[in-house]
């Protein structure tokens, strides 16, 4: 069964940015445990209040690439803009409207872990590893349509036909990360170790949470 994430529309409060009062979409997914509201969509009314966030929050973390909000404005009205990361927000600021999705799971997660693997995002400050292709076995549907800014590679160990996401080139250079299929990367033994989480992790997670109030 194909992974879904919940999918939800929310009230974003208590930010400090433009979004504040407004109804957007979210989804919310397993691989970060389900910590984050990850912005999932918008209606056309919310354009304006998104689009001013977003100009805020990548030049506040430095990875804006216009100088000015009238630049940012022009290319994202042209619909010119990429995304510089995934935009989240804590559960804390988000008040759940309506679900629209419910999340539905499959075991390809439990699996790996079972084998002492984990498929984690990857951070600004990672350095080195491997950035994981899907293979075009594994993906459901005309992936170009669902992605038309994905590129057909082969993985260079297997040569087996994979998809590349655009950031990969840009992590491959700037973080020397290599690339593989999946499968040559758990053959490889190259996925991040999975560790349990115990007490002491979990108090310093709560912790962490409660410092961001």
């Amino acid at each position: 069964m194909e992974y879904k994430p919940k999918v939800i529309t929310g009230k974003v409060t208590g930010t400090g940015w433009p979004i504040d009062g407004h109804v957007l979409w979210f989804s919310q997914w397993d691989y970060d445990n389900r910590e984050n509201w990850h912005l999932y969509g918008w209606e056309d009314s919310e354009d304006e209040a998104v689009m001013q966030t977003v100009f805020q929050t990548e030049t506040e973390a430095g990875l804006c690439l216009f100088d000015t909000l009238e630049k940012f404005a022009e290319n994202w009205k042209a619909k010119k803009w990429e995304p510089q990361g995934s935009f989240c927000l804590p559960l804390d600021k988000v008040e759940v409207l309506e679900v629209k999705q419910e999340e539905s799971t499959n075991n390809t997660r439990e699996q790996l872990r079972a084998h002492g693997f984990d498929l984690t995002p990857r951070k600004q400050t990672d350095r080195g590893g491997i950035i994981c292709l899907p293979l075009d076995k594994n993906l459901n549907g005309d992936v170009q349509a669902k992605h038309p800014d994905w590129e057909p590679v082969e993985c260079p160990t297997c040569g087996r036909k994979c998809w590349k996401h655009p950031e990969a080139d840009r992590l491959a250079k700037e973080q020397d990360a290599k690339m593989l299929c999946t499968e040559c990367a758990i053959k490889a033994g190259l996925l991040s170790p999975f560790r349990k989480e115990g007490p002491n992790r979990a108090q310093r997670r709560r912790a962490k949470r409660e410092r961001r109030k």
